[in-house]
């Protein structure tokens, strides 16, 4: 006796079935309620899809969409450059600003030392030195310049930023 499923009703259906297992499913339905209820919502199912034309596209469809696609999803160079000039420009201002730091702590620890200092204590002044440079950069008219550079560098990212996605956003809808 076979169980009777969905997939099994499918192939009833499509006529995927041996002649045998075709008579049995037949029987079964019959006998059961539930499955003719359930057999008929398949078979309505089934003949409204095979009653759907398939609409065809011409030969080049396929290629020109795909072609549409990847040209649309290319960050224009322009975008690139921009978005990597800014980030190099960040990072060579922290390199920068780390550099002095560094310079300002060993020509403050170096004038202070004298030849019988340990490593703890160098190390020690060294670190002060990096705490006060620090402190020095962030402080007062520094800290307003380095404010102002990068907000500046912000506003200016923001707007190209906002820029892209909005060519971004006309080349989709085209």
């Amino acid at each position: 006796m076979i169980q009777i499923t969905d997939d099994i009703l499918n192939k009833y259906l499509d006529g995927e079935l041996s002649s045998a297992e075709a008579d049995q499913v037949k029987s079964i339905i019959r006998n059961s309620e539930e499955l003719q209820r359930k057999f008929n919502a398949l078979k309505l199912v089934h003949d409204n899809l095979s009653a759907i034309t398939e609409d065809e596209v011409t030969a080049g469809f396929t290629e020109k969409l795909m072609k549409q696609i990847v040209k649309r999803s290319t960050v224009p160079k322009q975008q690139k450059y921009f978005i990597a000039s800014v980030v190099t420009f960040i990072v060579l201002l922290c390199l920068i600003m780390f550099g002095i730091s560094i310079s300002a702590m060993i020509s403050a620890t170096t004038s202070a030392a004298n030849g019988s200092e340990s490593v703890f204590d160098s190390v020690s002044g060294l670190s002060e030195g990096l705490v006060r440079t620090i402190h020095n950069l962030f402080s007062g008219t520094s800290l307003s310049i380095i404010g102002s550079v990068f907000s500046l560098i912000l506003l200016i990212s923001g707007y190209f930023f906002f820029e892209m996605q909005k060519r971004t956003k006309t080349n989709l809808g085209n």
